[in-house]
């Protein structure tokens, strides 16, 4: 019946607007509402208006292109009259379908299609997976690490000795690792008598190899397999009280298939081990498609102290018994998870390093092609290794398998085989956060590294060396930054915020301010859990599930345009302390689709509980995600409590009859005070608790999912600031002797940033952080000869600066391009991406053919002088062919940029200034 009555109000507003071109259905007098009594009329009215409303749409049609062809001097009136009715057409339409949809409230939380197979490799796919995901359409083909039946049977089964291994299990692993583990923990989260159990990491994690003999004669790690073997499982049990003699007895009998573990348990029957010297080889050099278990000879060697003809490759670790120090296992070793590892790997299986071959699908064996597989033992330093794997990264069509596709390939869901990897519980929380810091740290490198050998620097500069003498490229330029190109990087989360606030000043501000955060007990997730696992301890299946159901409400909001057509949008993603994934979006609505009154806004967003009788799922949806608190005097140690003893979400609030715009961002929603109470965390809570929410989208997802209307322009600065706030740090400055101001980027970054399990998770299967439409363009701003240029370190610098392909930049080639088409002079500077695309390979404009994209001319302080003036005159002036075409004014030759803008009147008053500082109050972040 609504609907019917919807299509009636539809057709009538629309036939009144084709009859009075701007008169809408308000100044009609057609009723919106219908009562019984007249449906049948109106039916009747109804299908005599929808006759009507094609005749006046095909005599509108044919006046229209009439007056297009014959009467040329009213051809724009008439178009525009055209338009204008089309674009209110199109907008009601759409605004009367938006509303049937949101009213369409499911009774059911919707189901993801079920996960497939694939084909190559038999892991499960889910969602919106892509169908290369797991093994790259079967380029890469891994063995699946084998188990021992009586340690998956610790791992799989529900009995008492089981459950209590798993609960220390991070404990039993350490105590039979061969090496240290250093790091950084959150210590809270990994404790059980609250909340629940997550290993969260800070800064970089350290692989330590101890000497062979104790000097406190207590052993640890490796000793212990050959010191004092009498009490060994009292030495083992002493450094932990959790552990327990009968599981500890159970690991020794398994571990006895361990290569590294018979290895050091060889050295007991040594008399003089103090004259000895250990070899331990980087990578055993086994082929990884085939199932390979590695001999006690292929992973390690004794040797004499003092032997001569002892050879080993540089790549390998050598431990002394005497010398006093440890030694760090590198990332890249194959050795660098089996040592750390034992119950994950008990086979001693080798892990990632860098010379993995792919599979040539075509030939059905290992990719050969003349390339010569990078190899950790033929290595004599450590930064050929990182070179190498960096040249191999670069190459179009790698035939080595990356870090990220190993991983990625190991953490899948398969039937087959009897890994227990996924099933580890809190030790796969610090399997993951450790291999994605592997991961990291390999991408961190190379930009380290690269940094030694690539410089970049000011083109005027290296001319200002060459007047001094110097001719080295490597003693010219700066160092050492974390580029914007390292993904999540601060750099690069500043540089996608100015991207974001430029929509902003093409489009207005956001409309819609949504974010959902992961329910760890979705239908999907469960379904995939063993009897004995708990979500946190998958973060794999926590991440994939999330995902799958953020491309659901992509296509909700983008495709299905539930909330109106979109014109731009952003969207983030985060990891809660606690490690749950969530993702905030920011919409901006195309002009004909604007919220703008208060009414607008109680069709998109509640914040009242719902009626329980009539949908029931609803309800309990609510209650379970979008009650807020209680805090306050209910609850005075909650998190969202200040020291002044106030929510610092402002709740509870207050009550209110109607939806009305509040004097901060957000409108003041209707709660109504009706008496309806739900109990949640033993309080009886009512409407000023509820978080705001879209009723039609909350039921479809069940799960935390606040939805806000940007009601003012004040909502812009902060929203976007906060989603683009980047990783959880904290902020410190280390000084040293020899401090010279100078900076690490990098080595900061790594040391403040937190990682939680399904962070990591999300960074090793390569799923999207952060997404933007439309395209914004960065504009090079530079003086002349002044433009960054990047050279190498072997290269002579006289044949970089005679070099014209060198100096170019976007901003000489827009210089090129306005002396040579006549499009470009009509278009300022910021504007040319517009209908211009930059290549980087051959640094020239492109004539743009497809999407759209907007520029952002980078920004300028006032104290930098002729450089802010630069970009006054280009947001400016149009048709400019050089730089001193633009201190040209009115024939004559001015003598810098300043007095060409004051000639051309950009600087009377303070106008200037005022831009510039509201500019700056726009851009600037919150720690910066």
């Amino acid at each position: 019946m609504s609907d019917f009555l919807m299509t009636i109000a539809h057709h009538f507003s629309f036939s009144m607007s084709l009859c009075y071109g701007s008169v809408w259905l308000e100044q009609s007098n057609i009723p919106l509402v219908l009562n019984s009594a007249m449906l049948f009329e109106q039916r009747r009215r109804y299908q005599i208006q929808k006759q009507e409303v094609h005749r006046k749409e095909n005599e509108n049609y044919t006046q229209t292109t009439r007056h297009a062809i014959f009467e040329t001097g009213q051809t724009k009136c008439s178009t525009s009259n055209k338009i204008k009715i089309d674009n209110k057409k199109e907008s009601y339409i759409t605004r009367k379908n938006n509303t049937y949809i949101l009213q369409n409230i499911t009774t059911t939380a919707d189901i993801l299609k079920p996960p497939l197979t694939c084909k190559y490799c038999n892991a499960k796919k889910f969602s919106h997976e892509s169908q290369g995901f797991c093994c790259s359409n079967g380029e890469i083909s891994l063995t699946i690490n084998d188990t021992p039946e009586d340690l998956y049977d610790l791992f799989m089964c529900t009995t008492d000795e089981s459950l209590e291994f798993k609960k220390y299990v991070r404990n039993y692993n350490n105590t039979f690792a061969f090496t240290s583990f250093g790091v950084k923990y959150d210590e809270k989260l990994c404790r059980r008598n609250k909340g629940i159990y997550t290993f969260r990491i800070q800064g970089q994690i350290y692989h330590y190899i101890n000497e062979l003999l104790p000097s406190n004669n207590i052993p640890s790690y490796l000793q212990l397999y050959f010191y004092d073997t009498e009490h060994e499982i009292k030495n083992r049990i002493q450094a932990s009280s959790k552990l327990s003699s009968n599981i500890i007895t159970r690991i020794l009998n398994i571990l006895q298939v361990n290569p590294y573990s018979t290895f050091f348990r060889l050295l007991k029957d040594i008399s003089d081990l103090k004259n000895h010297k250990i070899h331990l080889r980087s990578d055993p050099g086994l082929d990884q498609r085939v199932y390979n278990i590695p001999s006690a000879s292929q992973v390690a060697a004794i040797l004499l102290d003092d032997d001569p003809s002892a050879e080993h490759k540089t790549g390998d670790i050598i431990v002394h018994s005497h010398f006093g120090f440890k030694h760090k296992v590198q990332y890249y070793f194959g050795c660098y998870d089996p040592l750390q590892y034992p119950l994950l790997f008990p086979h001693g299986d080798t892990s990632w390093h860098q010379s993995i071959s792919r599979v040539n699908k075509k030939r059905g064996e290992a990719f050969c092609g003349g390339l010569h597989l990078v190899d950790p033992q033929e290595m004599n330093l450590a930064i050929e290794l990182i070179q190498k794997e960096t040249k191999v990264l670069d190459m179009k069509k790698r035939n080595t398998v990356s870090c990220c596709e190993y991983y990625c390939y190991k953490l899948q869901i398969r039937s087959t085989g009897k890994s227990i990897l996924l099933h580890s519980g809190h030790l796969l929380q610090q399997y993951v956060i450790d291999m994605y810091v592997k991961l990291e740290t390999q991408r961190l490198d190379y930009f380290r590294n690269r940094q030694d050998e690539i410089r970049a620097e000011l083109y005027q500069g290296i001319i200002d060396s060459i007047e001094c003498g110097e001719t080295r490229a490597s003693k010219i330029g700066r160092r050492i930054i974390l580029p914007a190109s390292f993904i999540g990087g601060p750099r690069d989360m500043r540089k996608r915020y100015m991207d974001a606030m430029s929509l902003v000043q093409t489009f207005g501000k956001p409309d819609i301010f949504l974010t959902i955060t992961c329910n760890s007990n979705w239908n999907e997730i469960k379904q995939e859990l063993q009897p004995h696992e708990e979500p946190q301890n998958r973060p794999d299946l926590v991440t994939r599930i999330f995902r799958a159901k953020l491309e659901e409400l992509k296509d909700e909001l983008f495709k299905k345009q539930i909330f109106g057509p979109i014109a731009a949008y952003v969207y983030v993603i985060e990891f809660q302390k606690r490690g749950l994934p969530h993702a905030h979006f920011l919409t901006i609505l195309k002009p004909n689709s604007k919220i703008i009154a208060p009414e607008d806004f109680d069709r998109i967003v509640s914040s009242e509980l719902p009626n329980i009788n009539k949908n029931i799922h609803l309800h309990s949806t609510v209650v379970k995600h979008m009650i807020h608190g209680p805090c306050g005097d209910m609850n005075p140690a909650n998190v969202c409590m200040k020291k002044n003893g106030k929510c610092k979400n402002h709740y509870p609030k207050a009550y209110s009859p109607e939806t009305y715009i509040g004097n901060n961002s957000y409108p003041k929603y209707k709660r109504q005070n009706y008496g309806q109470k739900v109990k949640v965390r033993g309080h009886y809570l009512d409407n000023r608790w509820v978080i705001p929410y879209n009723p039609y989208l909350l039921a479809k997802f069940d799960c935390h999912m606040n939805v806000e209307i940007c009601s003012t322009v004040k909502a812009v600065k902060y929203l976007y600031k906060y989603i683009y706030k980047g990783h959880d740090r904290i902020a410190f400055h280390i000084n040293t002797d020899n401090d010279t101001n100078n900076v690490d980027e990098i080595e900061n970054f790594q040391s403040a940033r937190w990682i939680s399990p399904p962070e990591a998770m999300w960074r090793i299967y390569g799923f999207t952080l952060n997404e933007m439409h439309l395209s914004v363009i960065t504009l090079q701003l530079h003086l002349e000869d002044k433009q960054l240029i990047t050279f190498r370190k072997s290269e002579n610098v006289e044949k970089v600066i005679n070099n014209n392909f060198s100096s170019r930049s976007m901003l000489t080639e827009y210089f090129h391009m306005n002396k040579t088409d006549k499009k470009a002079r009509c278009l300022l500077y910021k504007q040319f991406p517009e209908h211009f695309v930059w290549s980087k390979r051959d640094k020239l404009w492109f004539p743009r053919k497809k999407h759209y994209a907007i520029g952002r001319v980078v920004t300028a302080n006032p104290t930098e002088g002729e450089r802010y003036y630069l970009r006054l005159l280009l947001n400016h002036i149009r048709g400019i062919t050089s730089f001193e075409d633009l201190k040209i004014v009115n024939g004559v030759l001015t003598s810098s940029f300043r007095e060409s803008a004051l000639l051309h009147g950009l600087l009377k008053g303070d106008n200037n200034l005022t831009l510039c500082l509201q500019e700056a109050s726009i851009y600037q972040m919150p720690y910066t």
